[in-house]
């Protein structure tokens, strides 16, 4: 084989990847496009792309005259599963709790990436309406915060101790250390469970982290007997973990107008349901915390505390506050 001949094979071949690698990046060509980018006649191109044709993944379509090449993606990977094309789904339900951010759109691309690769694209029409997450008021410190959700993220990924500025319930302020092990969502707000220098495990409310800066030398990640956030929220009622009082058998008697909401319901894993024509019992195992108060007051008058007598006599003291508190006629607006 002479030089010349090498080199036009070589040329030919050159040709050939460059192609394949436009449409691998998800690129199109027609004849025309292709001489230019090529540098070659329109007639030349086309033998390329005929040749390029007969590689798998590489689809032409009819575009009025033209003839109009492509990549398919899904040629070459194994389709996923249903059950994860509907995780990803459930997974971009949560979009819109990141409004304003880059996650919000990232979410979604990151199921419509699994779509694409899925052969079942005909199901999974309008799915945005298909998939919902309610995020009722959402996540109110995003978008101005989202500094300070790079940053956390950024410690939380790499096991950095982050230092914030935090303000409590009560509006005091201060500096804590903590090590980021958990960004929980909690009734559509975001939470950071941290770990203390003394060991506690606390959750801190993203929207009032002020500030956020990571810190020093990466900590080591707690192995799962240290630190299970399934364990640490066992008996809580909702996002007080460790912090709450200890565990209680909390237990109720509801109106019976409540016996079928309670027997399709659960508010805990721990709940247990007793019910009959007079009166519905309910029993849960938990710490006693805000949480719990509030979820008591929220039944009104349908609801009676049975144990333990410390949440009775607490809850018949507010009972008592709002009874002084509409027993005064409302002042005109």
């Amino acid at each position: 084989m002479t030089h010349t001949s090498e080199q036009r094979r070589f040329t030919q071949l050159n040709r050939t990847v460059l192609l394949v690698a436009d449409l691998l990046s998800g690129k199109a060509h027609d004849r025309q496009s292709a001489a230019e980018r090529l540098g070659i006649q329109p007639v030349a191109a086309d033998r390329q792309l005929r040749a390029i044709e007969k590689l798998p993944g590489v689809k032409a379509v009819k575009q009025g005259r033209r003839r109009v090449f492509r990549f398919d993606t899904t040629a070459l990977t194994e389709a996923p599963p249903l059950a994860v094309l509907i995780g990803a789904c459930f997974g971009a339900s949560l979009a819109p709790l990141f409004e304003g951010t880059p996650y919000r759109k990232a979410l979604n691309d990151a199921r419509d990436r699994l779509l694409r690769q899925s052969r079942r694209r005909g199901s999974f029409q309008d799915v945005e309406r298909k998939f919902v997450f309610l995020s009722q008021g959402g996540e109110i410190s995003l978008p101005d915060k989202d500094a300070n959700l790079e940053e956390l993220l950024g410690a939380l990924l790499e096991q950095h101790p982050v230092a914030l500025v935090y303000e409590d319930f009560s509006g005091k302020v201060s500096t804590r250390c903590v090590e980021p092990l958990s960004l929980a969502v909690y009734t559509h707000q975001l939470y950071l469970i941290g770990r203390e220098p003394d060991g506690a495990v606390r959750s801190f409310r993203f929207a009032r982290i002020r500030t956020t800066e990571a810190q020093g030398r990466a900590f080591k990640y707690p192995s799962k007997a240290e630190y299970d956030p399934e364990q640490v929220f066992a008996h809580s009622f909702g996002i007080f973990g460790n912090e709450a009082q200890g565990v209680e058998k909390v237990e109720l008697k509801l109106h019976p107008r409540w016996a079928t909401h309670v027997r399709s319901h659960r508010w805990h894993r721990s709940q247990r349901v007793r019910i009959s024509d007079q009166e519905v019992r309910l029993s849960l195992d938990v710490a006693l915390c805000p949480e719990v108060e509030a979820w008591v007051l929220s039944f009104g008058e349908d609801a009676e505390v049975l144990r333990p007598a410390s949440l009775r006599k607490t809850i018949a003291e507010r009972v008592r506050r709002l009874a002084r508190l509409y027993a005064a006629p409302c002042a005109p607006s």
